[in-house]
């Protein structure tokens, strides 16, 4: 399986300390340890390229689909798989 930075040549470097890591709903919750773990080590994320702020990254158990707001200092997890 490739993941998204092999097939995004546009990846960036996501290194986010001191954001709040919020699930979208109640089922997410669960992931959100790990997220918040991989954003505070950094990780390399591949934007979406039809919205603004959106990213797909790659965790130790799945990946992650996320959005992150900047004033507020808040990365929401939308969808995990």
């Amino acid at each position: 399986m490739m993941t998204c930075t092999e097939l995004q040549a546009d990846a960036i470097w996501l290194e986010l300390r001191n954001y709040e890591i919020v699930p979208l709903n109640a089922q997410l919750t669960s992931r959100i340890h790990e997220l918040s773990r991989t954003l505070r080590q950094g990780v390399a994320a591949c934007p979406d390229k039809t919205r603004a702020g959106f990213y797909t990254l790659e965790l130790n158990h799945g990946y992650a689909y996320i959005h992150i707001h900047p004033e507020t200092q808040t990365a929401y997890l939308v969808a995990a798989a």
